[in-house]
């Protein structure tokens, strides 16, 4: 409101272009996660504002095409970055993984100037400092809480302040916004039953999405050894697809029931996460790309139609605002909700699974000796005799013990996706049908 779309738009790429020189730059983890933040908080308005400025420049049957044509370029970052990222980061650096944003960013900096009108809103309005501040407090507290809960321990001292102080200041935070007279946000924004439902999707999604890719690379480089550039290759096909899939996605969002596409594009996403719980080693590389695919395309076609169908009910005056607080729930709270959840149920179920094979063996007719014996005399076979080749034998046998516990703990967490996939198709029920 004060600086204009332009400005803002101008002031957001640069302070991001400016934090990712100064990451490659790091001369510690310190350093990088202050300098990290900085890229953080310029990158944050980009997409609001993007969605925003589309909004204000299609009418509303148009705005699905023009959301999907977007989405090649959301579809080009995922699938192409992990593969040039990992190969920086293994033939070169990764600090070239920074350095590499400065020419695209100086490039979007110049259309930016070039496109863009400098326009402002003609009634300024005044900064909600105390929505500001309480509204940064409870995010910060939730997320840091979040993120560092598997490892500090959820009932650490700790981690406990940060949600108690995050509770606190939602508290006054919803408090304060309800009542004062020019809010930071606008809570009765929510009152729009389809606005509320689809952030509640978009929410749900988001955090399925997520931790189905951090878990799918944590995976492909700890548990099958990818190098990070092969594990990169494996999000390329279906980042490929996606930016095919965007465009037809965004024309289907303008002529189709959004909630039928929304529909759809959850139960193939539920399809995929099922599909996943057949995970064994012994599965080809391409099957894990087929499925990586199907979960991009499901979100290409879900994100267009749900952003199309939850500004299309906003006023024009709440459109930025929407725009912002969906970005809010995909790229911050659903994100991090999803990587909490994700690390937290698959180190669990690890544990739950070490614990049953122990069972397994003390409850086993065969002696810890006979079920080391094929395996002494293979490693025998090979050469190794003595102390050495024994410490070889109880190497592979545990080895291969945590291998199969492992790969159950990652079936049950995409079991956990599936399942919450399947509960938010609800929210469609709360979707109006388009006036058309």
């Amino acid at each position: 409101n004060r600086l204009g779309n332009r400005n803002l738009y101008l002031v957001s790429l640069l302070t991001f272009l400016v934090g990712s020189t100064l990451c490659a730059f790091a001369w510690s983890s310190s350093s990088l996660i202050v300098f990290r933040v900085l890229q953080g908080l310029g990158g944050g308005p980009i997409m609001p504002m993007t969605v925003a400025l589309l909004a204000g420049a299609f009418p509303p049957e148009q705005r699905g095409i023009a959301v999907g044509i977007m989405g090649i370029g959301i579809a080009f970052g995922p699938g192409v970055g992990p593969v040039i990222g990992g190969y920086l980061t293994e033939h070169i650096s990764w600090r070239m993984v920074f350095l590499l944003m400065l020419p695209p960013g100086l490039l979007c900096v110049t259309l930016v100037l070039i496109i863009l009108p400098n326009t402002r809103e003609a009634q300024q309005r005044s900064l909600d400092v105390i929505g500001l501040l309480t509204l940064s407090i409870f995010l910060v507290s939730l997320l840091v809480a979040l993120s560092r809960g598997q490892r500090e321990g959820w009932d650490a001292p700790f981690i406990q302040r940060l949600f108690i102080t995050a509770a606190i200041t939602l508290v006054i935070f919803l408090v304060w916004e309800l009542y004062t007279k020019e809010p930071l946000i606008d809570l009765r924004i929510y009152t729009n039953v389809t606005f509320c439902a689809v952030s509640v999707l978009v929410l749900i999604f988001f955090m399925n999405f997520m931790v189905s890719i951090f878990l799918q690379t944590i995976l492909l480089q700890r548990l099958l050894d990818y190098t990070p550039a092969r594990a990169g290759y494996v999000l390329l096909p279906g980042a490929l697809l996606v930016a095919i899939a965007f465009p037809i996605a965004g024309r289907l969002a303008d002529m189709f029931d959004r909630r039928l596409i929304m529909f759809c594009a959850l139960s193939v996403f539920a399809l995929a996460s099922y599909a996943f719980t057949g995970l064994s080693l012994e599965r080809p590389l391409s099957w894990m790309m087929g499925i990586a695919a199907l979960r991009f395309v499901a979100g290409s076609f879900l994100f267009t139609s749900a952003t199309a169908a939850a500004l299309s009910k906003l006023p024009p005056e709440q459109v930025r605002m929407g725009s912002g607080l969906l970005n809010l729930m995909q790229q911050g709270i659903g994100g991090t909700i999803g990587l909490a959840m994700g690390t937290t149920i698959l180190q669990r179920r690890l544990t739950v699974h070490r614990h049953l094979l122990d069972q397994e063996q003390l409850a086993s007719s065969l002696s810890w000796d006979e079920v080391l014996s094929p395996v002494r005399d293979l490693v025998q076979q090979a050469g190794s005799l003595g102390g050495l080749g024994e410490a070889q034998v109880q190497a592979l046998v545990h080895r291969h013990l945590s291998q199969q516990a492992t790969v159950a703990a990652y079936q049950d967490c995409y079991m956990v996706v599936m399942v919450l996939c399947l509960a938010s198709m609800s929210m469609l029920l709360l979707l109006r049908k388009p006036n058309r």
